[in-house]
């Protein structure tokens, strides 16, 4: 059942649900087909059981520091990317990490346009604190810094270090207004 697991993992991260293939599946974890059925089913089956074993992780409290009024923009930052990092801990990295089981926040990034975010970049912009780019420019990046570990392999340390120090550095000096 586990290398079954394992193998549908990388199948439906190749190809998604609809161009993977139990054959291919059964290959990868020496097993027969007959096995596949037994265990899960349908392929549908199969797919939910990934799902559950990847444990997609739950980014509740995530995006709360951005939207705490009162805090200073470096510090809501660095609090994000700390929460991401904890909250991406579980998900597969590197070449290996599996997007079409991420949850919806990772898929899509228009989920940081939150209305109290953007209106503390806005007038953060308007007092001269950020730079005047548009608003759309500045969340992709403070998406692509959260998202580089999950494209590219990092060690565990290196994460750490991205998330807790690299990206919200990074940001806020690509950001700010004042040199």
């Amino acid at each position: 059942r586990s290398r079954i697991l394992e193998a549908a993992i990388r199948e439906f991260a190749q190809y998604g649900y609809d161009g993977a293939r139990l054959e291919r599946i059964a290959r990868a974890a020496e097993v027969h087909t007959a096995q596949i059925h037994y265990y899960f089913r349908t392929k549908r089956a199969l797919y939910e059981a990934v799902q559950a074993h990847l444990k997609p992780p739950s980014l509740d409290g995530v995006v709360e520091p951005l939207l705490t009024e009162g805090l200073p923009l470096p510090e809501r930052i660095t609090t994000f990317y700390r929460r991401f990092h904890e909250a991406v801990q579980g998900l597969g990295w590197g070449t290996q990490a599996y997007p079409a089981f991420l949850p919806p926040l990772l898929q899509d990034p228009r989920a940081l346009e939150l209305p109290a975010w953007v209106g503390a970049l806005e007038s953060a912009q308007k007092f001269g604190m950020v730079r005047p780019w548009p608003i759309r420019f500045i969340l992709s990046l403070q998406w692509s810094l959260a998202m580089e570990p999950l494209w590219y392999q990092y060690e565990p340390s290196q994460r750490e270090k991205h998330y807790f120090e690299v990206a919200p550095r990074l940001f806020w000096e690509a950001v700010r207004a004042i040199p």
